[in-house]
């Protein structure tokens, strides 16, 4: 029985990962870099620990990665504040039917506590609909690893195995799975493969198809 749902942010409730990658294009050639979208679509959902040794390992070991970091962060985010955070279509009508429906929702997301709380000042609807968030600097260990999932559920008071978690990397997916929750794929930037088929139980095409499947899944548990 799915009695509470948790969300990945970028990518899955916010249209933010293109606005990422056309920024950071940006911010790489000015610093004598090319960066393919390849390499920037493997580097979603990975923690800030892992991914600033993928550019090291691909741009040398003195490229500035926290100088770009910053940036990237800081240029988006004043985005965000002159035209709002953008919602995937169809985020408000899920988030309404789940709500409907007596679900307890919580946010488990790679992004820093800083940007996750700018991102939300434009959506307040959103934002009160959640009975936690947990960010990616507050976790010891990032996706795939399990603990941000696990300590999303524990914000619900729900056992992950009475949850489903929505992603849409790879690494986001490995987490719900080895957290023991129902895992559902809404893709973005990256694609479905059969590569992912161990770890995706469900793959949808938009968000508000989700309260149907969960209904569709408790009721078949009676």
């Amino acid at each position: 029985m799915i009695k509470a749902v948790l969300f990945d942010m970028d990518g899955v409730l916010f249209d933010t990962e293109r606005m990422y990658l056309d920024r950071l294009f940006g911010l790489m050639r000015e610093r004598g870099y090319e960066m393919t979208r390849e390499f920037f679509i493997g580097t979603l959902g990975v923690p800030v620990s892992a991914c600033r040794e993928m550019y090291f390992q691909t741009y040398g070991n003195d490229f500035p990665y926290e100088e770009v970091y910053h940036r990237l962060f800081d240029d988006v985010r004043i985005h965000v504040k002159q035209h709002g955070t953008p919602l995937k279509p169809g985020v408000m009508e899920c988030f309404r039917a789940l709500k409907a429906r007596g679900l307890n929702m919580a946010l488990a997301t790679s992004a820093p506590r800083f940007a996750v709380d700018e991102f939300f000042l434009s959506q307040p609807e959103l934002d009160r609909m959640f009975c936690g968030k947990v960010c990616g600097d507050e976790v010891t260990h990032g996706k795939p690893d399990p603990e941000i999932f696990q300590k999303a559920a524990k914000l619900t008071g729900f056992d992950p195995a009475e949850c489903l978690g929505v992603e849409d990397s790879p690494s986001g997916l490995k987490a719900i799975r080895a957290s023991g929750a129902y895992a559902v794929m809404i893709p973005d930037l990256l694609p479905y493969t059969d590569d992912l088929k161990p770890y995706a139980d469900k793959v949808l095409k938009r968000i508000d198809e989700l309260p149907q499947i969960i209904y569709g899944l408790n009721n078949n548990e009676r």
